[in-house]
Parts: structure tokens; C-alpha cells; sequence
């Protein structure tokens, strides 16, 4: 069982931390060196299953690389019908087109081949809008929360897809907080005002009125001049609130 980073850490000598990298290359060589001559025979064993191990690793990555090249390019073959509004055909592919005498696989199948791979993850987000369209709330939202990711566009996306089902769904409250989430997850996102405005609708709608009002008057903030600005003041007008 690998040990984890802490334990590995507590276990270096002091004195070796202090040590640069050249060092520390300079002193593993020269203790393998000295444990070599006393276990010559384990030696032997034991550097067949370091090559093999390095050969393993090697292939290992060769093999991660060529997954997510291929799945950016099956990626890139489907999305026309994504763009296109053919959700259908983006989720099954189309078996009646070819590109390199491959038919086009669709999001579904990318996901279950090629899942763990950043295309892969995108692909996840494009089959939960697919099946968000089609009606497929329950698909949609185990495609959204199947998403993990460091991007943040992608999680973003994710965490206000499966808002939208909340709010569909009647939990309008849920879908305030999940939209509030997707609007904090990158501040540059060009959304974030679309993701605040359906937080504060959804805060209103379920009774949270000190909370919608919150959210409307940080639109007036950060969005003057814009829409949002001017939903925003409708919308605290409604609720009787003084700008």
C-alpha cells in the first residue's frame, strides 16, 4: 500500500530535507551504491521488476495521452449536432455518417469510453444539456453530477445545470443556493450574472425575500447599465424595497 504525502514527509530525516535536489540525487546514489555490493542477488530481481514497472509506466502514460486526443476528436465530430439542436443524434451519434471510415460515436458512448478525460468531462456537461432539452430531467442531472473536474467553466456549468433542474423540479430554494455556487466558482465566468439573477428569482419565488433582495442588490453593484441592472431594480421594486 502506498503511504501517503504526510507520512512520506514525516519519515525524511531533517538533515535530508535541507538538502537540494542534485544533493539528494547525489546521496540516493551513493546509499543504492553501497546496498548494491552487499545484495547483489536481490539486485538482480529486484531491477527486472524496476524495468518493468518503468515500462509500465510509460505505456500507461503513452496510452493516457492517446485516450484524451481521441476523445477531443470524437468530441469534435459530434458537437456540430450539439450546436445543431440535434440532442437525439448528439447523445446515440450517427451511424450513417463517417469521418476516417469511423461513424460518428455520440456523447453517450464518449462518456462511457473516454469519461475520465478532460474531453470526457465536457462531453459529460454536453450530454446533461442534451437530455436537460429532451425533457430527461433524472438522466440530465446524473450526467451533471457525474462532471469532476478542475475547470472551471466546466464545473461552473455543471453546478448551474443541475440548478435548473431543481428550480424545474419545484426545490426553488436548492436551485437558488447550486446557482449561487456555479456564479462563485470563477469570477471572470461571463455568466455569473445569469447564474445571480436565477438565484435571486429562485430566493424570491421560494418565499427568501431577505435573500433575494440581497442577491438583486449585488446585480445593482456589479452590473450597472447592464440587463441585470435593470431586472434587478424591477425586481426590488416589486418587492417594495427603496433603491
Amino acid at each position: 500500500m502506498i503511504r501517503s504525502q504526510r507520512k512520506l514527509n514525516e519519515d525524511v530525516a531533517p538533515a535530508e530535507q535541507q538538502l537540494s535536489q542534485s544533493e539528494k540525487l547525489m546521496l540516493g546514489y551513493a546509499n543504492t551504491t553501497s546496498w548494491v555490493s552487499v545484495n547483489k542477488q536481490k539486485v538482480i530481481g529486484g531491477a527486472v521488476v524496476l524495468v518493468v514497472i518503468i515500462a509500465a509506466l510509460f505505456i500507461w502514460r503513452s496510452k493516457e495521452q492517446e485516450s484524451a486526443e481521441r476523445a477531443e476528436a470524437l468530441l469534435t465530430r459530434i458537437t456540430p449536432y450539439f450546436q445543431g439542436n440535434d440532442w437525439r443524434k448528439a447523445i446515440d451519434g450517427d451511424p450513417s455518417n463517417r469521418i476516417q471510415n469511423e461513424p460518428i460515436m455520440g456523447l453517450r458512448q464518449i462518456v462511457a469510453d473516454y469519461g475520465s478525460t478532460k474531453a470526457g468531462q465536457l462531453a459529460k456537461l454536453s450530454l446533461g444539456n442534451c437530455y436537460y432539452y429532451l425533457g430527461k430531467l433524472d438522466s440530465a442531472l446524473a450526467a451533471f453530477d457525474a462532471v469532476s473536474t478542475d475547470l472551471p467553466l466546466v464545473k461552473s456549468s455543471a453546478a448551474a445545470g443541475k440548478a435548473a433542474i431543481l428550480e424545474d423540479k419545484g426545490n426553488k430554494e436548492e436551485a437558488a443556493k447550486l446557482f449561487i455556487s456555479a456564479a462563485s466558482v470563477e469570477p471572470i465566468n461571463p455568466l455569473n450574472a445569469d447564474y445571480s439573477y436565477a438565484a435571486a428569482r429562485n430566493y424570491e419565488q421560494s418565499g427568501k425575500k431577505e435573500e433575494a433582495i440581497k442577491v438583486y442588490r449585488k446585480l445593482l453593484e456589479d452590473y450597472q447599465g447592464t440587463y441585470f441592472d435593470d431586472a434587478a431594480k424591477r425586481a426590488l421594486l416589486r418587492l417594495d424595497v427603496p433603491l
